[in-house]
């Protein structure tokens, strides 16, 4: 019976998900919301990138419905200020991983975060810097609010900055979408306000400022 189970997984095509073997990965980097996130490097382009494990451990529906939303939101934006999901791949599956494939979201990957530079007190922000990190937030943040997108999980982790100085707003693993109704927005319960989480405000230390 194993046998049989094993070529039915083994013939399965995915012919819009590569498998992530393509990839090599260099260093765990990080853990998102719902996945863990690594830096990895194509093994033919050399092109580094950030690879992001959909946790799956506890599912036992299938593939996550966060992960799913995830997904969906992100195909959605295209802004220079949001992460940029490039493909999705997949680990062959086998009797290591129980004959489930893990799946992985590709994205560019970004050298910085937010909440790293900031506490790095040799890291120090200029006024003008300043004002382009928060040139860049806002810009990010009002296209994908004009996109009927709400983030939920607004932080300095999760706002990562490039070596070019290009910021991006990272991990949508919470957020949700809205809509209007015969022209009024959606008014949200108490549940939805209580998971509505992140921070306020972005303090530069360095400057003994508040934004």
């Amino acid at each position: 019976m194993m046998g049989s189970r094993e070529k039915n997984y083994e013939d399965l095509h995915f012919p819009f998900c590569d498998e992530v073997s393509k990839y090599e990965k260099l260093d765990k980097i990080g853990q998102g919301t719902f996945g863990e996130v690594f830096k990895a490097r194509h093994k033919k382009t050399k092109k580094v990138v950030a690879l992001k494990k959909v946790l799956m451990e506890n599912e036992k529906e299938g593939f996550p419905i966060t992960a799913l939303r995830e997904i969906k939101i992100l195909q959605q934006l295209k802004h220079d200020n949001v992460v940029k999901l490039n493909e999705i791949c997949r680990t062959k599956p086998s009797a290591f991983n129980r004959w489930r494939s893990t799946f992985y979201l590709v994205f560019d990957f970004c050298e910085h975060d937010l909440a790293g530079l900031l506490s790095n007190y040799n890291v120090k922000f200029s006024l003008g810097e300043i004002k382009k990190v928060m040139q860049q937030l806002l810009e990010g943040l009002f296209y994908i609010h004009s996109s009927k997108i709400l983030h939920r999980d607004m932080k300095a982790a999760n706002v990562l900055i490039t070596k070019s100085g290009t910021l991006k707003l990272a991990d949508f693993g919470l957020a949700r979408a809205f809509s209007q109704r015969n022209g009024q927005p959606n008014r949200y319960g108490r549940f939805m306000v209580m998971v509505v989480v992140g921070l306020p405000i972005v303090c530069f230390p360095c400057l003994g400022q508040t934004v």
